[in-house]
């Protein structure tokens, strides 16, 4: 029998995503100061690292250019969310060692590109609890509007 390791993936983003839907998981990690990303990091030693950058936009820069020259960072995968494309930003981004860039307006209109992208990028198990979080914000913001 195979068995695949699970990713541990963190989150750095607003407080957007259901806190039901991430207390209990082990895999997600879900941080809202940007002053507990490098401890994190060094306590949960995540495979997968994801920025809001409409978030973080102002200290994305420092923040990736301090886990990239840091070899004990070297195997983390950066995935970026972004409101929309914008080619030099995204070029710039992948230049400071972004391996994927997702953009969240294509995720809300649940093209088939997206998902694809979302599913090659994360393990089954990550995907889905994304997807169920994802939903639940949605849910939230119909509500309040």
């Amino acid at each position: 029998m195979i068995f695949f390791k699970s990713e541990k993936v963190l989150l750095v983003a607003p407080n957007i995503f259901s806190v039901e839907l991430m207390a209990d998981n082990k895999q997600i990690r879900h941080i809202t100061s940007i002053d507990r990303v490098f401890p994190t990091i060094f306590e949960m030693q995540p495979t997968i690292i994801v920025f809001d950058y409409d978030y973080l936009s102002e200290d994305m820069e420092h923040i990736l250019r301090r886990i990239r020259q840091n070899s004990f960072y070297k195997r983390i995968k950066i995935c970026c969310f972004k409101s929309s494309p914008n080619s030099r930003t995204d070029s710039f981004l992948q230049m400071l060692g972004v391996n994927h860039v997702i953009y969240k307006n294509e995720l809300q209109n649940q093209t088939e590109t997206a998902i694809n992208q979302v599913k090659s990028i994360f393990d089954n198990a990550v995907t889905n609890l994304l997807v169920n979080a994802s939903l639940e914000n949605m849910k939230v913001l119909k509500i309040e509007h």
